[in-house]
């Protein structure tokens, strides 16, 4: 989506400590190895997605309920306790431009997850997460589908850079 001009965010506001808390609650139970210091947490509106801001850094991304990491605080934070997996280079182009990411990209499995999931995108040569999605295959499918040779989508596209999230993240 190319965007011309500043985002204009619809709502910004610090979230009261008890807000904050049940957020914390929820994320520790979904990533229970991301380290966050949750002091001055704010939440940004825009459209229907939700970024929040921990200590000045876009940290979390909400859209219909979906609570993940940004892939900006991934970058500036420790990810090697990511699920997720390895893509080659020609899978990184594509999956930078939106694309689901397909079976033949992947080669290789960080940790383990099920189907549904929140995963990561790793590039190969510079070991940084170059996608967020959702798991459409549990990882020990995925490893056998790779043995496999096999083909089709694996990996729901849920945030790249460059898309509308990580603008609104660069943004704030």
């Amino acid at each position: 989506m190319y965007m011309s001009d500043k985002i204009k965010i619809s709502k910004r506001y610090l979230l009261s400590k008890k807000s904050a808390k049940e957020l914390k609650e929820r994320v520790e139970k979904l990533y229970s190895k991301l380290n966050i210091e949750w002091e001055n947490v704010e939440r940004v509106e825009y459209e229907n997605i939700i970024i929040y801001v921990i200590n000045g850094i876009a940290t979390l991304t909400e859209i219909d309920n979906l609570i993940f990491p940004t892939l900006i605080y991934m970058l500036k934070k420790d990810s090697s306790w990511a699920q997720g997996v390895i893509i080659d280079r020609g899978a990184t182009n594509a999956v930078s431009r939106g694309a689901d990411l397909m079976l033949p990209g992947i080669k290789g499995i960080r940790g383990k997850f099920k189907e549904g999931d929140i995963v990561f995108a790793f590039d190969i040569e510079k070991s940084i997460p170059v996608m967020v999605g959702k798991a459409l295959l549990s990882s020990d499918k995925i490893n056998e589908s790779i043995n496999q040779k096999a083909k089709g989508r694996a990996i729901q596209n849920l945030h790249y850079a460059g898309d509308l999230i990580w603008k609104i993240s660069i943004s704030i």
